[in-house]
């Protein structure tokens, strides 16, 4: 049917803006990101990924939201993409974002509207009932979110109620769709109708359960309000009491109480500690230590500092009062913490949490806060507002995730049994009611079975595979399908290796929908728990696999309370699960899963390019513009940081320093100059005048003769204390560890390290970052005139020549004037101004005035800088941990099981409800709170498993008042047993020795030991396993800490653990616990770490779930008052008693505890019925058991056994004789690790007056005694007795000579080396000279610079000796710089450049170039999208345009209701020349000012010019007269030079440059046919190579191998070729030199010369290059001639000599200019030429003396006949005719030798010549003579 266009709102017609370039950003229309197509397959994903994409600018959502052409189906699509977008409940930024875009679109306000007034018709109603649930679901959206924005949501309602009444009363109406309208209906009513007051009478009673709020809990904020903390406001707030017996009204009710609870409990220790500190002011005028709340004064926001978190703000107080702070170990302003503060009393506040805690800069007084008050409170505030800070140790992030929880939720899993209470019958889990399910059993009989998960992930670090085959025992074959609901069916609490307590629990566990498992100490609750989850994991099938039995994988989780227990529980799972395990959690001390964690899994698939790449995109996004706000941000905050910390130089608050600035530094110089004269200018100018104008200079204090400063600046406030001489213990490193509180706190605390999206990929920013950084810490130096931190720190104080105090005091001073706020106020300038008042005689008083008054103007002038982009930063910061809440989410789903703390499940509880595991395990359940559980539960929860036990630790709320009076710290297990919820309680204990467990008795009276318990060693030294040692030394108080010590049991304690020690036991079998920090650090003073490492100290709390040998326990509490504390605590008292496995004993004034608590009573009277309990320890020595002993009461006592046995001396006889030394010990009392210390008294040699010298223990030596021996050198030498004269290395010194002629070096008897280190002076064949070692003469290189001109035009940086005198010179080092065809610049070094590695920046409308710059690019085949009215494009995206520009102007009207500027087709320009007329008109190319004149609009930079103008710009660009040298490249603007890509307009223009360097580009990388045959001719080449030489083939094969692992070019491929040809010339080279050189001083030469030369041009030829550079190529082509012109001389030399016996004179001169070294030049290269020209016609190779033509006439002469050549003893040629045989002798007619032979043999003496005709064979015979002829070969 038709539907109505609605009214065109003016602000369709806006022009189209142009935001900053992002990288990535498409061009083009909206319908290429989220058209028809792109939103039916966006309906289809999850939640999370649908809104991530609507609410990104990316998508262009917002320009699909205006358009007016949208039908039916269009609008009903948006619609659903909408709806499940708004089903994320895990980004909250990104829903703002997407409904703040709906809210003022033409889609909801018109099509919407009219899309529903148009349905009349049932029929319509009925078919686009999805569609109104979708309208609900957006009206819902609406009034929860942003319900300030009702209108638009109230005009959809009144047309939906129309629909909805005529559906209901049709009877069509869904039950979903009319409770959707049922909830908005209540939003709207609550929107509209005002909540009624409550009278006085009421509020009296509204502690009372039955009351019902005045207000809805989902519409109270979270932060704290001034309301909640504000002094004089006395209303107490409403709570009503956590049940305890009986269920709640409705949801509603339960989840109101635990809200109000939970936020209660953080806020009223700071609203009591505040009322407090008011009242105490009031009344005494001091303020004394408060409970539960730390003040801090003189408080001031300095500036705001950019972090991971968000926007923070750098605060600064007054730590002069801290001075004794150790804030290491302290809890004051720990991570997270919440203050407040105030300048008013308190009746107004700011709310903030602790994001950094530095403990140096804590120290400073300097601290970051993050607030919870909006950007525009906080830029209100004055810049010098004072503050005074509360703190309370509460940490609000993880009660603000819960809370938030809470008011999220609308319905809950097992609300039957949480909130009814209804728990007398439990269902099975509803996974095994609506499908029957099978359990094996096996893994759980067959305890060695390993079971392997099925991979979700390809990045987990354990590599498991599919489909295994378990090895099952027989026994536990029939239990491999068994009906898990069949109680008969189940195999035997033997068989399953549990005791029947044992059984139950894990039969109830894995047949219940809800379950409570309790343990009481060491009865095995993880244990259990691990076999629950074994059986689930092996049977994951039955519980995620959906009704309809497709695959429904969600995985299972695993809460515990610490970071400790959940390490224990997933180490327990890993070994005997191998699979998809993710630990949520940075804290994690466990090596085995490192690999398991979050962190890691996030980095690998960051990697591996595996996250989403809708989240990666966005990120990067995201992150790169967070970057850039950031560093403006901080670099402004830390100008105004140094303001208010130090004193700035002048020269920055010039501006508002008006006439005063020029008055105050030439008053000083004229001063210095007229009054100082021996001052210099220099060291005037290096001066600040505003330090010498306040008196902290050094030129008008110390050059008068001054030395110290005026006592008036330093003197303090008598009120005033500093305590700057608190020494810290020396031995402080030295300590040994203890886990402490604020250890735990911060553990709990921390939930993930945070990390910065990796971003790298969109480039290498490190050295600007390194640039910015050092700009920084200039700016920094200059800009501060007086480091007022660095006074008294010994940094740079130069001229301060004053005590130390008083630089102590002076920085005070300065501090406390700073921190002022009384400073002038404008009208005081101006008046000064006025008068004018000279500033140099103003007083002290004054000038700090005035200085603070241009601070303060400095200040101001930099905060409005970055005002705006305060809150830009926030939001973004909010959408970027939304969107790493979506990786996280990605990598969870991957898991299949999820480990996290409480805290850790509260902070990622709104991915879990999306996630939604259908198992969870709780482990500690009893210590949570319930709050904290609740929220962890999904929808899609149906199992849910708690194991705990309640009577030892509860949930620990931090207000006391409301564990009492409101039972929070009831945990939701002890609340369903209190309840009647079934309860499984193991009773098997396997911890403790009956002698400890008997006394547990008293609270579990159930409790049995196991068998093994009783097997356990009796504690050595000590008479008793359990002992409790009654005292009455009184404690002592740590104000600071709030914590309480005892000295002396601290002392006690550490002697009795030193005992244990000496008895043999290990220190890590011993524990110390106790329930007070400061008894923590009062033992670490006393234990030294090298003799306690190992012994575990740590408070109670730190110590649940774990278990020791030995267990020493310090209560600390003895006072006058009968105070306990925390003794009181029953569950407490239930940890400390119960962790002992061997011995046990305690310390403490046991009748004050007894007397004050009946827990501890029961305990103590049992103690002394089983004669347990005294005021010592009894000790008995383990080597004198029958002896009395020793009674330890005091610690002093336990000296009394020094090595742990008694204080007789050890009577053992040694082996070796003596007797022990050692007073009685128990440790080594064999004595096989005793060591006896008295004198040898052994004989080690012949000589009776020659004793062993050693120690007993130690190995007899050798009698080093010395005697005089004469050695077989003939020397007398003193010699150690034992050693043999001939192996005595002799004393004297040598007189040997060596080889070179200098006299040896060493010492007689050492060992004569040939290596001799006497310095000589070589001449290097480059001419250079050198001292050198003699040894190294011949293979030292001439370390001289080359510095020769290469080809390149720079100058050699190698050395004569890298460079071979110049013949192979080093490569280029230098940045090459040239501009590439693309426009980038090479980075390479200076060769010839390669392709270029930066990314492509080539893109079209379509898409954009993903390949590196260097590489083709992909043409674009999509169709042109240049279109207009009047012409279109037929043409795809990479081919010219076949269409013309049009000129036709623009028909749209503007938002101004002025005509648009631009052209027909092209986008609208986003400016008017009525509005914006001086920057249209300004006048560029010149027709600008023309009131007909059109413009474009750049995408690419936003430039706007006159079309004309820029038309004819684009045609000529490139193409001016005379331009020969224009090089190829894109055309760009004419303002900016920012290249164009996307402007269709000039898209042939683009075109073609890019076309242009494309050529250019193939041209580089190479034909790829050519490099494809390049490719394959290079294997065969290296197979010919191998042929020749195998070494060097291997060589380039493993060359060519390396480079083939990247992508190569031509130009690589032609480096290996040129490399292989060099290695055939070297080869052919040295095959020459294998002939037999007959002349000695020629075969020196080859040697020496040659050879030598060859393996240094090998070895240069060897390296890996990709290319060799044009200098390279020519140094190889001249190294090779004259190598082969070495080669010619050598040979020619030879036969010179061998046929005359002498060398040519010629030669000599060739001779030097090669053995020189130095490269051949032109001359050098000609001459050789001729010398070779002159010897080969002088000296013919035939050695006759003719010519080569004469000797071809003689060989004719004689008939052509081969091998009948022969040669005289002497060379001299003769011919034996007829068959060529020798046989006869005759005589040579030249020399008269004897020539010819016998019997075809040839004379010894005489020689075949075939040099003389060719022949290889002389022609004896018919079968040689046919060798000569090659045309008669077969």
């Amino acid at each position: 049917m038709e539907r109505r266009q609605g009214p065109r709102r003016d602000h369709q017609n806006r022009p189209r803006q142009f935001p900053e370039k992002i990288e990535g950003r498409p061009g083009g229309s909206w319908k290429l990101r989220c058209g028809f197509r792109r939103l039916q397959e966006l309906k289809t994903k999850p939640p999370n990924e649908v809104l991530m994409i609507l609410s990104s600018p990316e998508t262009r959502f917002k320009e699909a939201l205006e358009d007016h052409d949208h039908d039916s189906t269009m609008i009903a699509l948006m619609l659903r993409c909408i709806a499940k977008a708004l089903e994320c409940e895990s980004q909250r930024q990104g829903t703002i974002d997407l409904l703040t875009m709906l809210e003022s679109s033409y889609f909801v306000e018109f099509r919407i509207l009219y899309f529903m007034l148009d349905l009349q018709d049932t029929h319509e109603m009925k078919k686009n009932t999805k569609l109104i649930k979708d309208i609900m679901s957006l009206l819902i959206a609406f009034a929860q979110t942003i319900p300030q924005y009702t209108q638009t949501p109230f005009r959809l309602f009144s047309a939906s109620e129309n629909i909805i009444s005529k559906l209901k009363s049709l009877g069509f109406l869904e039950s979903d769709l009319e409770q959707a309208f049922e909830t908005f209906m209540e939003y709207r009513n609550g929107m509209l109708k005002s909540k009624p007051r409550k009278s006085s009478k009421e509020k009296q009673l509204e502690r009372a359960d039955e009351i019902e709020p005045d207000n809805d809990f989902r519409e109270i904020p979270v932060c704290p309000q001034i309301v909640d903390v504000a002094v004089g406001l006395n209303q107490s707030p409403f709570l009503r009491r956590n049940k305890e017996n009986g269920g709640y009204r409705d949801l509603d009710h339960y989840l109101d109480v635990q809200f109000r609870l939970l936020r209660e409990d953080f806020i009223s220790p700071l609203r009591d500690g505040i009322q407090e500190y008011i009242g105490t002011l009031h009344n005494t005028g001091q303020v004394k230590r408060l409970q539960d709340l730390r003040i801090y004064h003189n408080v001031q926001i300095i500036s705001p500092i950019c972090d991971q978190s968000g926007l923070a703000y750098r605060i600064c107080f007054d730590a002069d009062k801290l001075k004794r702070v150790q804030w290491e170990s302290s809890k004051r302003l720990i991570y997270g913490s919440l203050v407040c503060l105030s300048r008013d009393s308190f009746h107004t506040m700011l709310f903030a949490s602790v994001t950094n805690r530095d403990t140096t800069m804590l120290g400073k007084g300097i601290v970051d806060l993050r607030f919870e008050n909006t950007h525009n409170e906080m830029a209100a505030l004055p810049r010098d507002a004072r503050f005074v800070m509360a703190e309370t140790t509460a940490y609000f992030e993880a009660y603000k995730h819960v809370l938030l929880g809470l008011q999220n939720m609308r319905r809950i899993p097992f609300e039957k049994y949480i909130v009814r209470c209804e728990t007398s019958e439990i269902k099975p889990p509803l996974y095994l009611r609506v499908r029957r399910a099978n359990y094996d059993l096996r893994p759980l009989i067959d305890h060695d079975i390993v079971l392997h998960g099925e991979r979700t992930s390809n990045n987990l670090a354990i590599p498991v595979s599919r489909g295994q085959n378990y090895k099952f025992s027989l026994p536990s074959a029939r239990f491999e399908n068994i009906n898990i609901m069949d109680p008969n069916k189940w195999p035997s609490a033997d068989q399953l290796s549990l005791d029947d307590s044992q059984f139950k629990a894990v039969q109830r566990a894995l047949t219940n929908e809800f379950v409570i498992t309790q343990g009481p100490p060491g009865t095995g609750k993880t244990y259990i728990g691990l076999k629950i989850v074994k059986a689930l994991l092996h049977n994951h099938k039955a519980w995620n696999t959906s009704v309809e039995g497709a695959v429904d994988h969600r995985p299972m989780l695993i809460v515990c309370y610490t970071n400790h227990a959940l390490d224990q529980f997933l180490e327990g799972i890993l070994q005997f699960y191998q699979g998809d395990i993710l630990r949520v959690g940075g804290r994690s001390s466990s090596e085995l899963l490192k690999n398991h964690n979050l962190k890691t899994h996030r980095t690998k698939m960051r990697q591996s390019r595996e996250i989403h790449r809708n989240i990666t995109r966005e990120a990067g996004r995201i992150g790169w513009e967070l970057k850039t706000i950031k560093e403006e941000i901080n670099t402004i905050a830390k100008q105004i940081e140094i303001a208010e910390r130090e004193l700035i130089h002048e020269d920055y608050l010039q501006p508002f320093m008006g006439p005063y600035y020029n008055e105050l530094v030439q008053g000083f110089q004229q001063y210095v100059h007229h009054h100082i004269p021996s001052v210099s200018l220099k060291k005037i100018r290096n001066s600040s005048a505003i330090v010498e104008w306040l008196g902290y200079g050094k030129i008008l204090q110390f050059e008068h003769g001054h030395t110290e400063v005026r006592q008036e600046q330093l003197r303090l406030d008598p009120n005033e204390v500093f305590n700057q001489n608190v020494a810290l213990p020396e031995n402080l490193d030295e300590q040994v560890n203890v886990v402490d509180d604020v250890d735990r706190m911060v553990e709990m605390r921390q939930i993930e390290e945070e990390d910065e999206f990796d971003v790298s990929y969109l480039g290498d920013r490190r050295q600007s970052e390194f640039e910015e950084a050092f700009a920084k810490l200039q700016t920094r130096a200059q800009a501060i005139a007086l480091n007022v931190s660095d006074i008294g720190n010994n940094v740079n104080e130069g001229g301060w020549q004053i005590a130390a105090r008083q630089k102590g005091n002076l920085k005070n001073k300065i501090r406390r004037e700073l921190r002022s706020t009384n400073r002038m106020t404008e009208l005081d300038f101006q008046n000064m101004q006025r008068v004018g008042i000279d500033v140099w005689r103003l007083s002290e008083r004054e000038k700090w005035r005035l200085y603070r008054y241009w601070t303060y103007k400095f200040c101001n002038s930099y905060r409005d800088k970055i005002r705006n982009k305060e809150a830009e930063y926030e939001e973004k910061t909010l959408r970027l941990k939304e969107i790493k809440l979506q990786e996280d989410q990605q990598i969870m789903r991957m898991a299949t099981v999820i480990g996290m703390t409480t805290t850790g499940a509260a902070k990622y509880q709104s991915i879990l409800q999306e996630i939604g595991p259908k198992i969870i395990v709780v482990e500690e359940a009893a210590e949570v709170l319930e709050a904290h559980i609740i929220t962890t539960l999904s929808h899609n929860c149906e199992h849910l498993i708690l194991i705990g036990d309640h009577k030892q630790l509860k949930p620990n709320p931090t207000v006391y008042k409301l564990a009492k009076d409101y039972n929070l710290d009831l945990s939701l297990f002890e609340r369903m047993v209190k309840n009647g919820m079934e309860c499984d309680c193991l009773k098997f204990q396997h911890r403790m020795r009956p002698t400890i467990s008997k006394m547990m008795k008293i609270i579990y009276p159930e409790l049995q030991d196991h068998p093994i318990v009783e097997k356990y060693p009796e504690v050595k030294g000590i008479s008793d396993n359990m002992y409790f040692v009654h005292h009455e030394y009184p404690e002592s108080n740590d104000e600071e800490q709030t914590s309480h010590s005892n000295l002396y049991e601290a002392k006690y304690i550490v002697a009795l653990c030193r005992y244990l020690k000496l008895q043999g036991y290990k220190a890590e079998q011993i524990t110390i616990l106790t329930l007070y920090s400061g008894q923590l650090f009062q033992l670490k003073k006393l234990m030294p770490r090298h003799e306690f490492e190992g012994t575990r100290i740590t408070v109670v709390d730190n110590f649940q779930g774990e278990e020791n040998d030995i267990i020493l326990l310090s209560t600390v509490r003895s006072n006058n008052e009968g105070k306990i504390g925390f003794l009181k605590i029953e569950n407490r008292v239930c940890v400390a008693l119960s962790r002992a496995k061997y011995g046990f004993y305690v310390i403490g004034n046991l009748e004050l505890i007894a007397e004050n608590s009946d827990l501890w009573g029961k305990v103590v009277n049992h103690a002394k019925n089983e004669n347990l309990y005294g005021e010592g320890l009894h000790l008995y020595c383990q080597n004198h058991p029958n002896d009395a002993g020793i009674h330890a009461t005091e610690p002093e006592d336990f000296k009394k056994a020094p090595g742990g046995g008694c204080s007789k001396p050890c009577e053992s006889r040694l082996p070796c004789g003596h007797t022990c030394s050692k007073v009685c010990h128990v440790i080594d009392a064999n004595h096989e690790d005793y060591k006896c210390r008295k004198p040898c008294q052994k004989r080690v040699c012949d000589m009776n007056s020659h004793k062993c010298k050693q120690m007993c223990y130690e190995r007899c030596q050798k009698c080093e005694i010395p005697v005089s021996k004469k050695l077989s050198c003939g020397h007398v030498q003193q010699v150690p007795c034992s050693t043999p004269s001939h192996q005595f290395k002799c004393m004297a010194k040598c007189e040997i000579l060596l080889l070179c002629g200098h006299k040896g070096q060493v010492l007689c008897g050492q060992q004569h080396t040939e290596s001799c280190l006497n310095t000589v002076k070589k001449r290097f064949q480059c001419g250079h000279s050198a001292n050198v070692r003699c040894f190294e003469k011949n293979s030292v290189v001439c370390s001289r610079a080359c510095g020769k001109e290469l080809s390149c035009g720079h100058v050699c940086t190698g050395t004569c000796g890298k460079c071979l005198n110049g013949r192979l010179h080093v490569g280029c080092k230098k940045k090459c710089g040239r501009i590439l065809v693309c426009g980038h610049i090479c980075s390479d070094n200076c060769s010839q450049c390669p392709p270029c590695l930066k990314p492509c920046n080539n893109r079209c409308v379509h898409s954009r170039c993903t390949q590196t710059c260097g590489k083709i690019c992909v043409k674009c085949v999509e169709k042109c999208t240049w279109t207009c009215k009047h012409f279109k494009c037929t043409k795809r995206c990479f081919e010219p345009c076949d269409r013309p520009r049009c000129s036709r102007p623009c028909p749209k009207i503007l938002l101004c209701k002025h005509r648009c500027i631009g052209i027909c087709g092209e986008p609208c320009p986003n400016k008017c020349r009525i509005c914006n007329r001086d920057e249209i008109t300004e006048i560029f190319f010149g027709k600008e000012d023309e009131d007909d004149a059109l413009f474009v609009q750049l995408e690419d930079c936003g430039h706007i010019f006159e079309v004309t103008g820029l038309d004819h710009f684009i045609d000529t660009f490139g193409k001016e007269e005379g331009n020969e040298d224009a090089s190829i490249k894109l055309i760009e603007c004419p303002k900016c030079k920012t290249l164009i890509r996307r402007n269709m307009r000039y898209g042939n223009e683009v075109k073609k440059a890019v076309l242009d360097i494309e050529k250019v580009k193939e041209k580089i990388t190479g034909d790829r046919m050519r490099i494809q045959r390049m490719r394959n001719d290079i294997p065969d080449k290296i197979k010919a190579l191998a042929r020749r030489n195998p070494s060097d083939a291997k060589a380039i094969r493993e060359i060519y191998d390396k480079l083939f692992e990247m992508n190569v070019d031509e130009n690589t491929l032609s480096a290996v070729t040129n490399q292989i040809e060099f290695l055939k010339a070297i080869e052919e080279i040295e095959k020459d030199f294998e002939i037999e050189i007959i002349h000695t001083d020629l075969k020196q030469m080859v040697k020496q010369y040659c050879l030598t030369d060859l393996t240094f041009f090998r070895s240069w030829v060897l390296a890996i290059r990709k290319y060799f550079t044009e200098q390279e190529l020519m140094d190889a082509k001249d190294e090779i001639h004259r190598l082969q012109s070495f080669q010619q001389f050598i040979i020619c030399s030879d036969r010179i000599f061998l046929r005359f016996g002498r060398v040519d004179n010629v030669l000599e001169t060739s001779l030097n200019l090669l053995k020189c070294g130095k490269k051949l030049n032109q001359d050098d290269k000609e001459y050789i030429k001729a010398v070779f020209k002159y010897l080969k016609k002088k000296y013919p190779a035939s050695g006759l003396g003719v010519s080569e033509d004469e000797k071809v006439q003689i060989v004719n002469a004689m008939g052509g006949r081969k091998g009948h050549w022969f040669k005289c003893p002497n060379g001299h040629f003769y011919v034996i005719g007829d068959c060529g045989g020798a046989t006869m002798e005759s005589t040579c007619p030249e020399c008269k030798a004897t020539i010819g032979g016998g019997s075809h043999r040839l004379r010894s003496d005489n020689q075949f010549a075939g040099e003389m005709d060719g022949a290889q064979h002389p022609a004896w015979s018919e079968a040689a003579n046919l060798a000569n002829y090659p045309e008669f070969r077969f």
